[in-house]
């Protein structure tokens, strides 16, 4: 999955549930994410800057910003699907 790809799949979720591979153990690990910085997140503050193959998202399950390596990326799935609350 490419950038673009990513990025247009978390978008479209609004929270989505990002499941990657750790970059050192090879786990898989998860993350709650959004890329919406308004409001309770705009007031956080960060360091991490993106580059080529990362996404800067807001972790609800850290509290915190992520940086998520994009060729880790093994699925991007809405948390309203999970919930099973998607409008239809």
């Amino acid at each position: 999955m490419n950038k673009e790809e990513a990025r247009k799949k978390i978008e479209e979720a609004g929270d989505a549930i990002v499941t990657y591979r750790a970059e050192n153990s090879n786990k898989l690990k998860y993350n709650v994410v959004t890329l919406n910085f308004c409001g309770y997140i705009a007031k956080k503050r960060t360091h991490a800057r993106e580059d080529d193959n990362t996404i800067l998202t807001f972790s609800w399950d850290t509290d915190t910003f992520r940086l998520i390596r994009v060729d880790l990326i093994t699925s991007i799935v809405p948390l309203a699907a999970v919930l099973k609350n998607a409008h239809v």
